[in-house]
């Protein structure tokens, strides 16, 4: 009551901010509301993600596995090819081959084998080839690292922490093929453990931006933030390309995927419900 009380009309371009909170959600129940223009172009470019022009790849990594399940299912049904990097791709190769890796739980290998199983039927994950393996997570600094590969991934290897995808990964036949014939590409990732690997992520996102015709859809937080960094001037040149876009809430959009529509969202759908009336 106090906040509604500072104001005559509500309007919501926290985009951002998903969760139902007393300055997005509870607000609606005491003044007009609306969607502001971030938010109204927030949601036109999501619908360029929940429905793609073909063939949609997604490139989609993170820390922890078992935070990103349901969103990764969601975009597994959606993608005709998928990329995984990071953490997740860790554990996807565990749960796939039988290895392991310092830093991966069982249970989040456990987790990920039903993606293992989905895609033996559906073979929609492209694996990448070369990665860095590391003695310890600060190994560039001491210069313990190395480049390992797929060949060498046998059940019941162990492996020491693997920090980042090799840069060369993306000059493989099928993944320069398979990125430059999509015609959306949805990127919610970075490929290495920051700061101190990241060659995997300018590699990908120099890779992505030889694709000049494909409508590219990056999540924001640390996927912003990490091709910015990287790739400035890149970044620079596509704040004018109607081909790029950036979203501002990475976990926003990763909610709305796995809603299927960001409608259901609790700050959304409480600007639906007000209607822009008087309560």
């Amino acid at each position: 009551m106090q906040l509604a009380g500072l104001a005559d009309v509500f309007v919501n371009d926290a985009f951002g901010s998903w969760q139902p909170h007393v300055s997005t959600f509870d607000i609606t129940k005491y003044l007009p509301s609306f969607a502001g223009y971030l938010l109204q172009k927030e949601i036109q470019n999501l619908t360029r993600v929940l429905q793609p022009e073909r063939p949609f790849i997604s490139v989609v990594a993170g820390a922890k596995y078992n935070t990103k399940i349901g969103p990764l299912n969601e975009i597994y049904k959606k993608v005709d090819k998928l990329i995984l990097g990071g953490i997740i791709y860790n554990t996807y190769l565990c749960a796939k081959y039988g290895v392991s890796i310092s830093g991966i739980d069982s249970e989040d290998v456990e987790a990920a084998q039903n993606l293992v199983k989905m895609d033996k039927k559906l073979h929609k994950i492209i694996e990448l080839p070369y990665f860095y393996e590391s003695d310890t997570m600060e190994g560039k600094i001491e210069g313990k690292y190395r480049i390992r590969s797929l060949d060498e991934l046998k059940k019941g290897v162990m492996f020491k922490y693997i920090l980042d995808i090799a840069g060369k990964s993306f000059e493989d036949p099928e993944i320069s093929t398979t990125l430059n014939s999509a015609k959306t590409i949805f990127v919610n990732a970075v490929m290495g453990y920051t700061p101190h690997f990241t060659e995997g992520s300018a590699a990908l996102d120099s890779k992505i931006d030889h694709n000049a015709e494909a409508t590219k859809l990056y999540g924001g937080g640390d996927t912003l933030q990490e091709f910015k960094n990287l790739c400035p001037g890149l970044y620079l040149s596509t704040l004018d390309n109607s081909k790029y876009y950036f979203f501002t809430g990475g976990g926003t959009v990763l909610k709305a995927i796995e809603e299927g529509t960001p409608y259901g969202l609790d700050p959304v759908k409480a600007l639906i419900d007000n209607g822009g009336k008087v309560p």
